[in-house]
């Protein structure tokens, strides 16, 4: 019950923080749910109708408002031909004596009795609160309906003024109440408008204070709060406070926006167990029992976390976070890109530069660099600065939790994964993942809107459309991100599932069948998790792998992966020059030459002579270097390596990839030099 204590405790925490209850995200007060609401009505102490009026935005125009209402653990996931109501503001078949009486048109079900009963329970016990006795007061005169009409918010029917309007058309009253509500069965329904109370004072001397909006009032929330906790009249031993006090019977639901219904602790089946274990009664309460205030907080918080910094997708929500609620790094969110071209425009910290060299065809490809520094160094300097923000933020003794939630049906849903750490310790994790498993990735830029090619880690969710397919299941995506999460949450002391690295290996060596963008991505998530999987292999440590080309890295894998790429590199440049837009022999071999790659090399190189013969005549100087590139990775094989036509591993994908983004980082600066010296000159 760990996750429910500290559930508990951060509301506890964020309820006494000013600062979070100013945010737009507030805590939601408990036995609360936020509703749409049509129309404000209000009233004054002694519960006299005053006005009424249509909600509307800040430019005038008729829309709902999202206000917090007081409401029971039934009311709040009411369903059924008589859905339960709640206990001050609902909608008008509900809170309306009249209309049913007489503005309905075919009343079958009159909600009004149960409305009245539950408020008139709460205004007799000893938790009334002013606000609540003035609209019970209001309410039984039965003169809603009349009121609102009278107000022109409601619309009554043109041939029968004593009837309510059934429209099938919004636009046949414009600037109406109809513009708020949705269709029930073809027809615009005004019985079905939500009504929110502003109870206001009536003289000096009255109790009600400053605050007269009901969905603002603390004091209002605190009085419904305390009545509805000891409606549950059973106490008992709360194993989460440690105290005797009333047991909650019914836990709440609407955790996740996909699955509103979903609890997590449930048991509504008093009889027919399958296995009752060592329980006798048909309470439950022979089981480990928490207080109903503190399943009510713990839910609250949970929910206001989810929405404020967590992730949900298809009934699986993820969220990282801090009992102080002091906002703290997600495990599943990309960590912010190092811009590749940026960054290495620059010597890094250690002083080094890109030495420049003459190129004998600088006008068609632009001086050359040869580049010293590690990019993968410069995106870990790059994190580390951007992760050290949260380490100052957060208390070093401030614990943080990571809780996963699924659900299995519409009706349940489960922890699947929790854990804790200090703060130290989950940064550090963080950390370790985004540095290990980083790779070049192609992002979107929000400021320019364009694309640029940066350095990150992948995130579960590519992982897990580049193992399985872009049209995966929901069922398995969420199996894919289950089985990440410890991986980055728990640091090194996690090492990454060896299949979902195969799989993407898998994916990434046929390119012809993906699409260019998915091909890229599926090559750009194989390197990281390849690089990233022996990383954390302690016991290998001749597989430490860096981002930016190794050129002194002479296993066999890696070097047939640089000659794939040289030779891409040829054909694309002799396509390009010749007005051809279609696959290289290269890609259309990759899947071939991974099984096979000295029997495919062989036809690779014979069916490049083509185009290098084409590219003799107009880009020598480029040729000449990417023969000469060729031979000095040839000559670093030895004779039976090199002969050797077993299967390449993924390390071919890393010599591969980083080879071909060094041809285009030599493009890419090269083109920046030569606009740079234009603009000096």
């Amino acid at each position: 019950m760990s996750w429910l204590q500290r559930l508990y405790q951060t509301y506890e925490a964020a309820s006494q923080n000013a600062d979070i209850q100013a945010q737009d995200q507030k805590l939601m007060p408990y036995y609360h749910v936020n509703q749409n609401v049509q129309i404000i009505v209000t009233i004054n102490d002694k519960g006299d109708f005053v006005r009424a009026e249509v909600c509307r935005d800040d430019n005038g125009k008729v829309k709902s408002k999202s206000l917090a209402i007081p409401a029971t653990n039934d009311s709040a996931t009411r369903s059924g031909q008589i859905p339960p109501p709640h206990p001050l503001s609902d909608k008008v078949q509900y809170l309306a004596g009249d209309y049913f009486e007489g503005y309905a048109v075919n009343p079958k079900r009159d909600f009004h009795q149960s409305y009245l009963e539950l408020l008139s329970s709460w205004c007799e016990s000893q938790c009334v609160h002013p606000k609540a006795q003035a609209v019970l007061t209001y309410v039984k005169k039965g003169t809603l309906v009349k009121d609102l009409i009278d107000a022109h918010v409601l619309i009554t029917d043109p041939d029968d003024r004593s009837k309510l309007a059934y429209p099938e058309q919004a636009s046949d009253y414009p600037d109406s109440i109809l513009a708020a509500l949705n269709k029930n069965k073809g027809v615009f329904d005004q019985g079905a408008a939500f009504i929110a109370w502003n109870v206001i004072a009536s003289s000096l001397d009255s109790p009600i204070q400053h605050v007269t909006e009901t969905w603002r009032d603390n004091s209002l929330f605190a009085a419904w709060q305390q009545f509805y906790a000891t409606l549950d009249s059973t106490d008992g031993f709360c194993y989460i406070t440690g105290n005797t006090s009333p047991l909650a019977s019914k836990h709440p639901n609407r955790i996740l926006r996909s699955a509103t219904n979903a609890k997590l602790i449930s048991a509504n089946d008093a009889t027919g167990y399958t296995f009752r274990g060592r329980f006798t009664d048909t309470t439950g309460m022979q089981a480990a029992g928490i207080s109903a205030v503190v399943t009510e907080k713990a839910h609250a918080a949970l929910s206001w976390l989810l929405s404020r910094q967590g992730r949900e997708e298809a009934g699986q929500a993820i969220v990282a976070w801090s009992i102080s609620g002091i906002e703290v790094p997600q495990p599943t969110s990309v960590a912010a890109p190092l811009d590749v071209l940026d960054a290495s425009k620059t010597s890094d910290n250690d002083g080094n530069d890109f030495e420049e060299y003459d190129d004998d065809e600088a006008s068609d490809t632009g001086p050359t660099f040869q580049h010293r520094n590690d990019l993968g160094y410069r995106f870990a300097t790059h994190l580390r600065n951007t992760l050290q923000g949260y380490r100052q933020q957060l208390p070093e003794h401030q614990q943080i939790s990571i809780i996963s939630l699924e659900a299995a049906t519409p009706g349940r849903m489960a922890v699947t994964y929790y854990h804790e750490s200090m703060p130290s310790e989950y940064i550090d994790a963080l950390q370790a993942w985004y540095t290990q498993f980083a790779w070049y990735h192609t992002y979107r830029d929000d400021d320019s809107n364009q694309q640029r090619l940066g350095i990150q880690s992948p995130t579960p969710k590519q992982i897990a459309q580049v193992a399985y397919g872009a049209r995966l299941s929901d069922a398995l995506k969420k199996q894919v991100v289950a089985q990440v999460l410890p991986c980055i949450v728990e640091g090194e002391a996690r090492r990454f599932p060896r299949q979902l690295v195969e799989l993407c290996i898998k994916r990434a060596c046929n390119p012809l069948a993906l699409e260019h963008w998915e091909w890229e991505q599926a090559l750009s998530t194989a390197c990281a998790l390849y690089r990233g999987y022996y990383l954390r292999q302690s016991d290998d440590k001749k597989r430490s792998y860096t981002v930016a080309l190794q050129p002194e890295l002479t296993s066999r894998d890696y070097l047939y992966g640089r000659l794939l790429a040289v030779a891409e590199d040829i054909e694309s440049l002799a396509l390009y020059v010749a007005g051809e837009k279609r696959n290289t022999t290269a890609q259309r071999y990759m899947q071939q030459f991974a099984n096979r790659p000295f029997t495919t090399w062989r036809n690779i190189e014979l069916a490049l002579k083509p185009y290098e013969n084409r590219l003799k005549s107009n880009r020598g100087g480029y040729l000449a270097k990417k023969q000469q590139l060729i031979d000095e990775i040839m000559s670093a094989f030895t004779s039976d390596r090199f002969t050797d036509d077993s299967a390449l591993s993924g390390e071919f994908l890393l010599g591969y990839h980083s080879q071909k983004m060094q041809f285009k980082l030599d493009k890419e600066y090269a083109k920046a030099e030569v606009e740079n010296d234009s603009d000096a000159a």
